[in-house]
């Protein structure tokens, strides 16, 4: 095999391979323990150890082909691993993020987290996890299909973290007037006993004048 021709076979991995990367570290940095993921981790070292032997092989043209497309294969794998714990750890981070506030505050503040964005992330979250029936033959091409969803995950988180002032603005807003509203309900729950223990000692009163 020619080294150009080589070259450009080894070069079209590089764009799958920082896809995976990315997919990697945004995983890791999404997990509260910032776990270090051996799976994915594991298929790039195989991978790169096809990419090694495609080097030592690259006088025959049919040799070298089957090791590039084992190391395409391997690092389509780590994608689909990564992708697997990304959709989790995104899908975690998100809940995670609104778990503080009301039903209430976010239908004022984030009506479409009921109506579309929490049914795309089942979605979403589902089609990742079969993504390996659907890719046995070809996982690098699977990966490369739903990194696109996994964009739309990234896509999500940031619009939470958006909604997230005016969701502490409001929940403060409506704690206050909860507050408030607990406040009157005192005051009226002490003035009806005041009115109450007035009335009985009027009527206690009154009748003791008229037996007297």
């Amino acid at each position: 095999m020619k080294q150009e021709e080589y070259y450009s076979k080894l070069k079209s991995l590089h764009s799958l391979y920082e896809n995976v990367k990315y997919a990697i570290i945004l995983a890791e940095t999404l997990d509260d323990d910032r776990n270090m993921y051996i799976a994915p981790m594991n298929e790039l070292r195989s991978a790169l150890d096809h990419i090694f032997k495609s080097v030592v092989a690259v006088d025959d043209g049919e040799k070298c082909d089957y090791q590039l497309k084992e190391a395409k294969e391997h690092m389509g794998r780590a994608g689909c691993d990564a992708l697997e714990l990304l959709a989790g750890n995104l899908g975690s981070s998100v809940i995670r993020k609104l778990y503080p506030y009301s039903t209430k505050a976010l239908l004022e503040v984030f009506p479409e987290y009921y109506s579309e964005v929490r049914p795309k992330l089942t979605a979403i979250q589902t089609n990742i996890a079969g993504h390996r029936q659907h890719g046995k033959t070809d996982s690098a091409k699977s990966f490369d299909e739903y990194f696109t969803e996994i964009k739309e995950l990234i896509e999500i988180n940031a619009v939470v973290d958006k909604m997230i002032p005016a969701l502490q603005e409001i929940s403060d807003r409506m704690e206050k007037d909860d507050q408030e509203q607990n406040r009157k309900k005192k005051k009226e729950l002490l003035f009806g006993s005041f009115i109450g223990f007035i009335s009985a000692a009027l009527i206690a009163l009154l009748t003791w004048l008229l037996v007297k």
